[in-house]
């Protein structure tokens, strides 16, 4: 796996770079291709009649050392020219180059020189007329430039009107192309007695394009951003699938917590005798439910004492008490709703808190589970016993506290075991 140092550093190295390649390129040396003096390469000078002396003539031919004269009169210019390839079809590449140095010595009264570029393309040239149908490009320097190194641009070159007229070139081709450039060559346009010599000529360029540069250093900066972008994406998803992993284990971690907890707070709110909610498991859900904005309306509260239960104990053990504790809290516990609180308080008291529920309904509930009880035989040991039990009921009021509810509940019970026990006893808010 790549630090996130090592590529901190291979980014700055980046950088760098290509602050160095912007900065450094214009002073690269130039790509050159030397035209003349080339031995392998001819050149000629020519004029309107072949071998005519008198309008174009050699002065020195081993240095490309000629005269020029264009008289009036005559129909049609002198010049040189220069084969770039070793056939009149056969030329070289000057697309990959931006221009030409050319230094020509010169004497005479021309006000310009015209240089021109032959390109042979077989889509419209004919082999058999490359001197006329090869596509001629010109451009003009004046003479007064000469006689010192003269920088021609190939993006001054343009094409001859009277070529693409005369030969009805395409609108396609008639642009310049330089990529088979057969020959390279200068005369006058215009009546003048020239003397020229070529000391050279030359293709000139750049080993890499400013633009080929740029658009080298964008790409790899792309590509770099891409690779990072699906670097970081890779590390990202790996995060996520170990975050995800230790999510998951938290997760079951965090439910193996919350059943022991659960587990622990069952048994810490239910009373080991009988099964049912111990006191400190109503007291809970009392808190919650009058601190809360639970309606309390329709409301009901009953306390169970179980009459004489001392004496359960003392004739026949506390074995026998808690059977009659455990069957009690059955019985009360199988007739009331799942939605209904009930509870062992403490000693031999129950509490059962009901919700929706009317006064009549609360004192007809509260009578069926004394007479439910009154009617159940107590298996005890070989014998049967019965016991009762009295209660002490009442209804919430929505704005009043536990306290003040337990209170009258409690005050009910307490009448209804001085009124003789097995008995209900309702004490309305």
């Amino acid at each position: 796996m790549i630090r996130p140092k090592s590529y901190a550093t291979f980014r700055l190295l980046a950088v760098l770079i290509t602050i160095i390649l912007i900065a450094t390129h214009q002073y690269l040396p130039a790509k050159i291709l030397p035209l003349y003096p080339d031995p392998e390469r001819l050149s000629w000078i020519y004029s309107p009649h072949a071998h005519d002396t008198e309008q174009a003539d050699w002065i020195d031919r081993s240095i490309n050392h000629f005269r020029c004269n264009y008289a009036p009169g005559d129909a049609y210019s002198c010049g040189w020219s220069l084969n770039l390839g070793p056939d009149r079809t056969t030329g070289i590449d000057l697309s990959a180059y931006d221009g030409l140095n050319i230094f020509i010595h010169y004497k005479g009264n021309a006000p310009r020189i015209r240089l021109s570029l032959r390109d042979f393309d077989p889509s419209f040239s004919d082999i058999e007329k490359y001197d006329t149908t090869s596509k001629v490009m010109s451009t003009a320097i004046r003479t007064s430039d000469l006689n010192q190194p003269v920088y021609v641009q190939l993006s001054e070159f343009s094409v001859a009107e009277w070529w693409i007229t005369e030969f009805d070139i395409a609108r396609q081709y008639s642009a310049p192309s330089m990529n088979n450039a057969i020959a390279i060559g200068l005369d006058f346009n215009v009546h003048s007695d020239n003397e020229i010599r070529i000391e050279r000529i030359e293709a000139v360029g750049q080993w890499i394009k400013k633009e080929t540069l740029y658009f080298c250093i964008i790409l790899f900066w792309m590509i770099l951003i891409v690779i990072e972008v699906l670097w970081r994406f890779y590390l990202i998803n790996i995060k996520t699938k170990t975050d995800a992993q230790r999510i998951n284990n938290l997760v079951s971690e965090y439910k193996k917590l919350e059943t022991e907890k659960q587990q622990f707070e069952a048994l810490s709110t239910t009373d080991v005798l009988t099964g049912v909610m111990n006191r400190a498991g109503v007291q809970q859900f009392l808190q919650r439910l009058f601190e809360s904005n639970f309606s309390r309306n329709q409301m009901g509260v009953m306390l169970f004492d179980i009459d004489y239960f001392k004496k359960i104990n003392d004739s026949l053990g506390h074995d026998a008490g808690d059977v009659v504790l455990s069957e009690i809290a059955r019985i009360i516990n199988e007739q009331v709703r799942q939605t209904d609180i009930f509870g062992r308080w403490g000693g031999e008291e129950f509490i059962l808190i009901c919700s929706q529920i009317s006064e009549d309904r609360l004192i007809t509930l509260a009578e069926k589970l004394r007479e439910t009880i009154e009617r159940h035989s107590f298996a005890i040991d070989d014998q049967l016993i019965k016991v009762t039990v009295s209660i002490g009921a009442t209804t919430v009021k929505a704005t009043e506290t536990f306290e003040a509810v337990f209170k009258r509940t409690d005050k009910a019970l307490y009448n209804a075991k001085n009124s003789g026990r097995n008995q209900v006893r309702f004490f309305s808010p």
